[in-house]
C-alpha cells in the first residue's frame, strides 16, 4: 500500500513498512497519527565510564516522521501530529505532549507522572527479558546445549522482518537469547569508533560478553541500507575476533528465500559444535 510513497529503494526495510502501515492506518479512518520524531533514545545507564558518549536513534528513525510528511499528500497538520519528542527530560516531554493534544485539556503535571509510570514499567518489562533469558541461558547450560545470542534492533522482532531465523537457530539444537539478556553483564570493551547510539552500545557490551563465554556465540541481524551498522557491525566482528569467537552476520529484507541463511547458520553449528 506505501509503495509509491517510498522515495528511495535503498533506505533500509523497517522504514519502507512504515510507509505502508500508514497508509493502512489512514484507510481506517483514524482520528489521527501520533509519530514523534526522537534524536535521542532513552539513556539505558551507559554513562562515560561505559564508553558510550551519547544515546541517539538512528537517523533515519529519529526523523523519519518528516519524510513521512513530505511523501504521504494525504498526511497533514490535523492527522499527523510530529513533534520533537525527548524522553530523558521528562517535564519538557510532557509540557511537549500536553501542547500536542491541547484539545484535550491534558494537565501538564499529570502526563509528567504517566511519563514516569510508563518508563517505570519499561524498566520492568526489560529485568523480566533478562530474568527469562537468564532462565533459557541456565537450561541450556544443563542440556549442554549451545546458546546463540542473536543481536540486532528492536524491529527485528517482527516476524515480518526476521523471518522466523529464532526458529531455524533453534531447529538446529541452538538455545537463543537476544542482546539485552546479556548486555548489561558486561563493559564496553575498547573501541576505534565513537560509541552514540543506544542500541550498538548495548550491542557491543552483548559481543564482549559473549567473548567470556565458553558456550556462546553471537549472530548479529541487520537491515540493508542501515549506515550505522556499516561502523557497527565491523567493530562487533573484531571484538569477537580478538578472541576467537566467530562472526556471523545476517542480511536480512525483502527476501523469502532463506536458503542461504540456513547455509550460514548451518555451518556455524558445525563449525560451533552445535
Amino acid at each position: 500500500m506505501g509503495q509509491s510513497t517510498i522515495p528511495s529503494d535503498t533506505v533500509c526495510y523497517p522504514a519502507k513498512l512504515v510507509h505502508g502501515h500508514i497508509e493502512n492506518l489512514l484507510s481506517k479512518n483514524v482520528d489521527f497519527i501520533f509519530y514523534p520524531c526522537m534524536t535521542y533514545n532513552l539513556n539505558e545507564g551507559n554513562g562515560l565510564e561505559e564508553g558510550a558518549v551519547n544515546h541517539f536513534n538512528c537517523p533515519v528513525m529519529a526523523y523519519y516522521p518528516e519524510l513521512l510528511k513530505a511523501n504521504i499528500e494525504t498526511l497533514n497538520e490535523n492527522n499527523f501530529i510530529r513533534p520533537y519528542l525527548d524522553l530523558n527530560r521528562r517535564k519538557n516531554a510532557a509540557e511537549t505532549i500536553t501542547k500536542c493534544f491541547s484539545k484535550f485539556k491534558l494537565n501538564s503535571a499529570v502526563v509528567e507522572i504517566m511519563l514516569e509510570r510508563a518508563i517505570k514499567s519499561l524498566k520492568e518489562h526489560r529485568r523480566n527479558i533478562i530474568k527469562e533469558g537468564v532462565k533459557i541461558i541456565n537450561q541450556a547450560r544443563k542440556e549442554h546445549r549451545k546458546i546463540i545470542v542473536l543481536a540486532g534492533r528492536p524491529y527485528h522482532i517482527d516476524p515480518e522482518i526476521n523471518h522466523g531465523i529464532q526458529n531455524i537457530l533453534t531447529s538446529l539444537g541452538f538455545a537463543v537469547v537476544t542482546e539485552d539478556v546479556v548486555a548489561h553483564m558486561s563493559p564496553v570493551p575498547k573501541l576505534d569508533v565513537i560509541n552514540q547510539w543506544t542500541y550498538h552500545s548495548r550491542l557491543y557490551r552483548a559481543a564482549n560478553y559473549v567473548t567470556t563465554q565458553a558456550d556462546m556465540q553471537l549472530v548479529q541481524l541487520v537491515s540493508f541500507g542501515c549506515g550505522i551498522d556499516a561502523i557497527t557491525s565491523d567493530e562487533t566482528r573484531a571484538i569477537l575476533e580478538r578472541k576467537g569467537k566467530i562472526y556471523t552476520q545476517l542480511k536480512i529484507d525483502e527476501i523469502s528465500n532463506l536458503g542461504a541463511v540456513k547455509i550460514r547458520l548451518r555451518s556455524l553449528a558445525a563449525t560451533f559444535g552445535g
